[in-house]
């Protein structure tokens, strides 16, 4: 038998336009309307990206190009102006945002309905950040050096594991995006504008009351105090703040919401309204601003859990601010997190800043001072014993205590 002859076009028989399932997922598409083999035998949703050739073949695209160019307005520009205006970034819909629903029972980021629409938004951050979490150099950097000191956003394997799902990729194009600039940070020891600008676009391309902003706004503060752009920084705090409040992320019933029955997912968002609030006493401390806005609510939201059941996925039954507060007169048999002793050491530090009047006479000095260091001598003398040292036999810094002693005795 003869063989088959070879294809005179090799790329004949290739899809000009993949449906964004198999995109997304770097698989070989037919491109069949209006679903292809791959997904229909998966059964899986099928869409595609609406041409912005407006449908037009390439000859009548063509065609079209050239009367345009002889046209009065634009025959002085020539294929110049077409070539700038090809380059402009696409306008995308972000009204269908609306059609989802942050607060519901849904899961985190559940992006169902818009990638029901076939619509081009989800195919525009595709390229945003590696859909690959696991082999990305700057995402492993972050997490290398960054995510234990502070430990907020979802471990590796966890976050890894959400984004498999090519629905929820627009949901986390903002976060991955932040990861990956601090992650640069480390790895190569300089700042970078374009993963800076990949920030700030992603921002703006998910629904401006998505909680996954106040996140990645946190993390870019962070990247940008860092490089002593303060003023830019401490204005991605505010906005990182106010969103939170307005999500009523300062309520126990939040986390609880969103994370549905994830328990990391939840414990993430506790995580979240807490780094807020250390932060912004960080900010404080160091540019002297007394506004707090997050340090100044009082917050019903359950203590973070120790470091190694967060990165497990063992998430235990959370403890309460009261309970903690309360710690001197409790079951001595009650352990609390590096985090929650982190939170304490802010809270102190906050209250005695707090008690500082704006003039002060030489006795409201000595009094503000006594009661400064018996609030500060407080939560070093209820410290259990395994809590006093921040390294241990094996020789390994827990950074949260550190820098929860830093707090206290700086």
């Amino acid at each position: 038998m003869d063989p088959k002859p070879k294809s005179q076009n090799p790329r004949a028989t290739r899809s000009s336009l993949a449906c964004l399932s198999c995109r997304s997922r770097h698989l070989k598409c037919d491109g069949k309307k209006p679903r292809c083999d791959r997904c229909s035998e998966s059964n899986s949703q099928c869409g595609y990206a609406q041409s912005r050739r407006g449908g037009l073949d390439r000859a009548a695209l063509a065609e079209r190009r050239q009367r345009l160019a002889m046209t009065p307005n634009n025959r002085d520009l020539g294929h110049t102006h077409l070539k700038e205006a090809t380059l402009q970034q696409p306008q995308y819909d972000l009204a269908l945002y609306g059609q989802l629903d942050f607060r519901q029972e849904r899961g985190l980021f559940d992006l169902t309905a818009v990638a029901s629409t076939g619509d081009r938004t989800l195919q525009a951050v595709g390229a945003a950040y590696p859909v690959n979490i696991e082999s990305d150099p700057l995402v492993a950097s972050y997490y290398k050096t960054f995510h234990s000191c502070h430990p907020f956003v979802l471990p590796k394997s966890h976050l890894k594991m959400l984004c498999q799902d090519p629905r929820r990729h627009q949901g986390f194009a903002p976060l991955i995006a932040a990861i990956r600039l601090i992650g640069n940070i480390y790895k190569e020891r300089e700042w970078s504008v374009p993963l800076k600008e990949a920030v700030e676009y992603s921002i703006s391309q998910v629904f401006p009351s998505d909680p996954i902003i106040v996140q990645a706004r946190l993390l870019y503060s962070m990247a940008l105090f860092w490089y002593e752009y303060k003023v830019e920084a401490k204005s991605q705090m505010d906005m990182a703040n106010r969103l939170a409040i307005d999500l009523g992320m300062f309520r126990r019933e939040y986390a609880i919401e969103q994370g549905a029955d994830n328990l990391v997912v939840r414990e993430s968002w506790r995580r979240t309204w807490w780094m807020l609030y250390i932060i912004e006493a960080y900010y404080a401390g160091t540019l002297g601003t007394m506004n707090f806005q997050v340090v100044n609510i009082d917050s019903t939201v359950d203590l973070p859990c120790d470091e190694a059941d967060y990165e497990s996925g063992n998430i235990p039954v959370p403890k309460t601010m009261e309970d903690f507060q309360s710690r001197e007169f409790g079951p001595k048999d009650i352990r609390f997190s590096s985090f929650a002793y982190l939170i304490g050491a802010v809270e102190c530090a906050a209250a005695a800043i707090s008690t500082i009047p704006t003039v002060a006479t030489a006795e409201d000095s000595t009094f503000i001072m006594q009661a400064a260091d018996a609030t500060l001598d407080g939560w070093r003398l209820l410290l259990p014993p395994d809590r006093k040292q921040v390294m241990n036999a094996a020789g390994e810094v827990d950074e949260l205590m550190f820098q929860a002693h830093l707090v206290i005795h700086v």
